[in-house]
């Protein structure tokens, strides 16, 4: 943040990475000029010449910031409504404007994120402005501000590593993704879901079994298995579920999506220009600055880009539905492309919704896994914080913490020569109180109070588990750079049971991790080197160890070798349970029951 800017620069240069730096280190000096960046390299690089560098997503404290983030919210909640507040994405009589979700999230936060702190710099006296991105949005708003700029070249051999979060080509990867792997998959998932639905359609009349969709993630994925063998239901997925074996090819239901998007092109430009004349949302940030309009140019920006495609699938969902009435819906958020389309059909024809979070909900300004008609919050800590108010929640417990209570040993911890194991950080796109290098911030904190320790215990292991959206050569690359020689071992395709099954000492962010090891007798610690505000236990008030230096995290770790009482609250089942629900390994059953109830439920308003 900017706590130690000065108030008059000679040249401010904004650049994404050390990529663009060789073009203007001999220009630089370290007394008149200041850096933004996203990138830890750079950062690190101009603080060792002496010079001065910030975050350019991370300039405004976080108080602030969080009363944007309410702001942008009730925005984000209404953009796609006219001023009568009707949906104005309607397709064959379904609102579906709400499924847009997914594609602007993280261009919708990062663009206002970016937009918030670079008015920082209308407080700053400086000559000129060099930019420097691939991202192309520094430059886009420094234009809505009428501040003027040079742009700066990219090294012809770039090279040097980047340490940051790449957020979109995250978002590319996991859900533009159309190499001819994907195409492959989708024809078999549409032709298997075509030949499936007629199967079904000529059976619905003798066996009357109801039909329920499920969205298959990780709170769900044992659900989907045991359904699937239920021979009183018929499941209905997204995609072919995440069972191993071919046999799933052959049994299983997905909503078969199919046909040209050409073919739907005309109602998609249609929608379009009706949004652009009835849109009628506002967004003014704290300082009074109206960004409606740069809001509303990049959520049009992906939207326009998707929008006959997501009506296509609309358009086979309708028809699937049609043939085969679902049910009950199963959610495990408010996103997904065909898991909100299908939920979007379903309340339309007063279909009931049953949605089981996935993990920790600790933001008060989300809105997040808030709609459907039934909630499985887990536990009570999540129902009174994050669902105040709300009465359509019950505490059912995760599915997943099941496999923690079911035959696992408490691990027998070594003190004396321990495994530690850094969960990596990760960038959080939904809070403007997060940023891109705030995970190799973290890292490269952790690692330095390591690499003090292990002076002194020489006989430490240290292991980092990258996140299922990081990068793993990021991190070798970083070690590397910084801490050559000091971690044994860096995993990703593993999964953190087996991580923790040789893990003595867990430090991570807010995670559900920090629960799944406090259940195996793993001692846990909290390392924020962010600044989201959240609800318990991630509040730095609650029984969950939490430090922010340095020292303290050192202090902490010879804490946890001399068996101090310090860690003990968090190993606490009864605490657990406060947080994460029951810990019976009885999560699966209970959640399988309510389905069962919901079903029964629905009979019986059906045959009223």
């Amino acid at each position: 943040m900017l706590s130690t800017v000065r108030s008059q620069y000679r040249h401010i240069l904004i650049l994404e990475s050390r990529s663009w730096w060789g073009s203007c280190r001999d220009r630089f000096d370290p007394a008149r000029d200041l850096v933004l960046t996203y990138d830890l390299g750079l950062r690190r690089e101009v603080s060792r010449m002496g010079g001065q560098a910030f975050y350019v997503d991370y300039l405004v404290d976080s108080a602030t910031m969080e009363k944007n983030n309410f702001l942008i919210y009730e925005f984000f909640r209404t953009w796609h409504r006219d001023t009568a507040g009707q949906d104005i994405f309607v397709h064959r009589g379904i609102p579906f404007g709400f499924a847009f979700r997914i594609d602007i999230w993280t261009d919708f936060v990062f663009h206002l994120q970016s937009r918030i702190c670079l008015e920082t710099l209308r407080g700053l006296k400086f000559e000129s402005v060099f930019v420097g991105t691939q991202l192309g949005i520094v430059e886009a708003i420094l234009k809505d501000m009428a501040i003027p700029f040079s742009p700066v070249p990219i090294a012809e051999n770039p090279g040097q590593a980047t340490y940051y979060f790449p957020a979109f080509r995250w978002m590319d990867e996991r859900i533009r993704n159309r190499t001819l792997k994907h195409r492959f998959r989708d024809l078999i998932t549409a032709v298997q879901g075509f030949v499936m639905s007629r199967l079904d359609r000529l059976l619905r009349s003798r066996n009357g079994k109801p039909a329920i969709f499920i969205h298959e993630y990780y709170p769900t994925r044992t659900l989907v298995q045991r359904l699937l063998h239920n021979s009183k239901v018929r499941v209905v997925l997204a995609h072919f579920s995440w069972a191993s074996g071919w046999g799933k090819y052959l049994s299983e239901r997905p909503i078969p999506v199919w046909g040209t998007v050409e073919r739907f092109q005309l109602d998609a430009d249609r929608l379009m220009r009706m949004f652009r004349e009835r849109r009628g949302a506002r967004l003014l940030l704290t300082n009074g600055v109206d960004v409606t309009e740069g809001a509303y140019r990049v959520i049009e920006k992906r939207i326009s880009a998707q929008i006959a495609e997501t009506i296509r699938t609309l358009d086979c969902v309708i028809e699937y539905v049609k043939e085969i009435p679902i049910s009950l819906v199963v959610l495990v958020a408010n996103i997904g492309r065909v898991a909100t389309l299908v939920d979007c059909v379903a309340k339309a024809r007063g279909v009931p919704s049953y949605l089981i979070v996935n993990g920790m909900l600790t933001s008060a300004f989300l809105d997040e896994a808030k709609y459907a008609t039934v909630i499985n919050a887990y536990s009570t800590s999540m129902k009174e914080h994050y669902f105040r108010g709300m009465d359509n929640v019950v505490c059912l417990g995760d599915p997943r913490m099941d496999a923690y209570v079911q035959n696992v040993p408490r691990r027998l911890i070594n003190r004396k020569a321990p495994t530690v194991t850094i969960g990596a950080s990760g960038h959080n796109n939904t809070s403007l109180n997060s940023y891109l290098a705030v995970e190799f911030e973290f890292m490269f904190d952790v690692l330095e109070a390591l690499r003090r320790i292990k002076h002194e215990s020489p006989e430490l292991r240290i292991v980092i588990k990258v996140r299922s959206n990081g990068y793993r050569e990021q991190y070798e690359q970083f070690s590397n750079e910084y801490f050559p020689g000091l971690v044994n071992e860096i995993m990703d395709n593993v999964s953190i049971k087996d991580v923790l099954d040789r893990t003595d000492f867990f430090i991570t962010i807010y995670s559900q991790t920090l629960f799944e090891a406090s259940c195996m007798g793993i001692p846990c610690l909290y390392y924020k080197k962010d600044d989201e505000i959240m609800y318990p236990p991630f509040d730095g008030y609650s029984e969950l160890v939490t430090v922010d230096t340095v020292d303290d995290l050192v202090e902490a770790f010879h804490d946890f070798q001399s068996g101090d009482k310090r860690f003990d609250a968090f190993l606490d089942k009864a605490v657990m349970e406060k947080y994460v629900g029951p810990l019976d390994g009885r999560n699966l059953e209970r959640n399988l029951s309510f389905i069962d109830d919901l079903l029964a439920k629905g009979d019986k308003v059906m045959a009223q």
